[in-house]
C-alpha cells in the first residue's frame, strides 16, 4: 500500500459513519416540508435553476449557496415547482448536498487532524464530528448551515497546509467562500493570518476578499436590499432579547454540549486547555479562531443551535489534540466518551424517520372532510398551505414559483385559515411537542412528554437530546371537528 492511501485509509471509518448518519432519513417529512427556511432556499434555487437566473431574490444571506442548490435542481430536473407537482425531488436534491457538505467536512477534518496532530488525533476528531448530534441534524436540511461548516473545514486545512503565498491565497479564498455562503464564515480568516503571520497575510486577505466578490456579485443587483438584509440580521442578533441568555452563556451551557454531545463537548474543553499549554502554531490558530467566532456570535440572544455549526470542526481537532503522543488508553476513553453523542445521532435519524404527527393530521382530515371544507389551523403546526397563503407570500417573494414554496404541502382540497372552519388543527410548540392543547378533541395525535432538550428560537418539531420522552417527530396535536 502506498504511504498516502495508508495515511488516509483510517479516516475511511468516521467518512463512512458521517455518511450513515447523514444520509440516513435525509427524505424525513416529504412531500410534506417541515424544516423552516427549506422552503426559502429551495424554492429560490428551484426559480434560478428554471429560468436561468442569477438573481436568489432574498436578501438575507449572500447568493453562494443558493447558486450551489440551483446547480443540483438542475442537473436533477426539477424544475417544476411545489404546487401541482410532488416537491420530494426539489428538496432531496438540495439535502443531497447539504448531506455531502457534512461527509466531506468530517474527511477534511481528519486529514486536518493527521497533518496537525497526528494520525490517531485525526481519527478521534473526525469520529467526534461524524457522531456530533448538531453536525448530523443540520446534514439533513437544506439550508446554508453545512456548505459553510465544509468551507470552514477546508479552509482549517489549507492553512495548516500553506507554505507559502499559493497556500495563503487558497486558504483566504476558502474562507471568503464561507463567508458568501453565509457571512459568519469569514472569520476563519482569523485562523488563516495566525499561521500566516505578517509575511504571508496580504495574499490571505486578498484571496478571502476575491473569493467573496466573485460569487456575490448578484448583491450589486439590489444592493439596498443587501444592506437591509445585513441590518435585519444584526438587528435580530444583537437587539432583541429572544427571552434567552446571552449566546456567550447559552451556547456554552446548552448548544454546544448537546450539539456536540456531552462527553464530546468535555473532550473539547479539556482540548483547549491542552492547547493554550503546548501552544503550538496551529493549536493559537484554533484558539484565536474559536474565540473569534464565539465572541461574535455569541454577543447576542438570537441563540440558534446552527449558528456554533462551523466552530465544530475547531472544537473537534482541539479535542483530537489530546490523542497527540497519547497511550491506547486514552484513545480507548476518547472513543468511550463520543457514546451519548452516537447514541443521540442515531435516535435523531430515527425519529426523522417515523411518521410525523402532521402526516396523521393530514391523513384524518382528508379522510374525514369533503373538498372545499375550511381548516384553521397554525402554519408551522399544521399540514397543509393553499393558494391563498401563496399569494401572501408573494409579498416576500414576486415569483410565483419561489412563493409556492411554503412549510407543509400545497392543497387544494381545503382552505386554511378561512371562515367558518369546519375544523380545527391546534398544534403544542413550537418547538415543544407536549403537551396535548386539547384532550376532549374529536381526536389527537401525541408526539412525546416534555423534557426533552429542543433549540427554543427554531420552529422545528424534534429534540437534540432527551428522545426517550418523544414518541414521534411533530407537534402534538388535537383535532375538533366543527361541522
Amino acid at each position: 500500500m502506498q504511504p498516502r492511501v495508508r495515511n488516509l485509509a483510517p479516516g475511511l471509518l468516521p467518512v463512512a459513519l458521517a455518511a450513515g448518519l447523514a444520509f440516513w432519513s435525509l427524505n424525513f417529512g416529504l412531500p410534506f416540508l417541515f424544516r423552516p427556511d427549506e422552503d426559502v432556499m429551495v424554492g429560490r434555487a428551484v426559480r434560478m435553476a428554471a429560468e436561468g437566473s442569477l438573481d436568489p431574490l432574498f436578501a438575507n444571506y449572500p447568493p453562494l449557496v443558493f447558486y450551489v442548490f440551483a446547480v443540483a435542481e438542475r442537473l436533477t430536473g426539477q424544475l417544476g415547482g411545489a404546487v401541482g407537482h410532488d416537491p420530494s425531488g426539489a428538496y432531496l436534491a438540495a439535502r443531497t448536498v447539504t448531506a455531502a457538505a457534512s461527509v466531506l467536512t468530517v474527511g477534511l477534518v481528519f486529514e486536518a487532524g493527521r497533518r496537525a496532530y497526528g494520525a490517531g488525533a485525526g481519527l478521534g476528531a473526525a469520529l467526534a464530528l461524524a457522531v456530533a448530534p448538531l453536525a448530523v441534524r443540520q446534514a439533513h436540511f437544506a439550508t446554508t448551515d453545512a456548505v459553510q461548516a465544509a468551507f470552514v473545514a477546508a479552509a482549517l486545512l489549507a492553512g495548516l497546509s500553506a507554505r507559502g503565498r499559493r497556500g495563503f491565497l487558497l486558504a483566504g479564498a476558502l474562507c471568503g467562500l464561507a463567508a458568501a455562503s453565509k457571512y459568519t464564515g469569514g472569520v476563519a480568516l482569523v485562523y488563516v493570518l495566525v499561521l500566516a503571520g505578517r509575511r504571508f497575510a496580504l495574499p490571505a486577505v486578498a484571496g478571502a476578499a476575491f473569493a467573496f466578490a466573485l460569487p456575490s456579485l448578484a448583491m450589486l443587483l439590489h444592493p439596498a436590499a443587501y444592506v437591509g438584509g445585513l441590518a435585519f440580521l444584526g438587528g435580530n442578533a444583537y437587539l432583541r432579547s429572544h427571552n434567552l441568555p446571552i449566546g456567550w452563556i447559552y451556547h456554552s451551557t446548552v448548544t454546544l454540549p448537546f450539539g456536540l454531545g456531552l462527553g464530546a463537548f468535555a473532550l473539547a474543553l479539556a482540548g483547549i486547555a491542552w492547547a493554550g499549554v503546548h501552544r503550538w502554531p496551529v493549536d493559537m490558530a484554533l484558539l484565536a479562531f474559536v474565540a473569534a467566532y464565539f465572541a461574535l456570535t455569541g454577543a447576542g440572544h438570537e441563540d440558534f443551535f446552527r449558528y456554533m455549526l462551523p466552530l465544530l470542526p475547531a472544537l473537534c481537532l482541539l479535542a483530537g489534540g489530546l490523542l497527540r503522543h497519547a497511550p491506547a488508553w486514552a484513545a480507548v476513553a476518547f472513543g468511550l466518551l463520543l457514546l451519548p453523542s452516537l447514541y443521540a445521532s442515531v435516535e435523531t435519524d430515527r425519529l426523522l424517520g417515523t411518521t410525523d404527527t402532521r402526516v396523521l393530521a393530514a391523513s384524518w382530515l382528508e379522510a374525514n372532510l369533503p373538498v372545499g371544507a375550511a381548516v384553521e389551523s397554525p402554519y408551522y403546526g399544521g399540514p397543509f398551505y393553499d393558494a391563498a397563503q401563496i399569494a401572501q407570500n408573494r409579498r416576500f417573494v414576486d415569483d410565483p414559483l419561489a412563493a409556492g414554496f411554503l412549510q407543509g404541502r400545497f392543497t387544494d382540497r381545503f382552505t386554511i385559515g378561512r371562515e367558518p372552519a369546519a375544523a380545527t388543527l391546534a398544534a403544542s410548540g413550537p418547538p415543544w411537542q407536549a403537551p396535548v392543547p386539547d384532550p376532549a378533541a374529536t381526536v389527537s395525535f401525541s408526539a412525546g412528554r416534555p423534557g426533552a432538550v429542543y433549540d427554543q428560537l427554531d420552529s422545528f418539531y424534534v429534540p437534540i437530546w432527551g428522545f426517550d420522552l418523544v414518541e414521534r417527530p411533530g407537534p402534538s396535536i388535537s383535532i375538533i371537528r366543527r361541522q
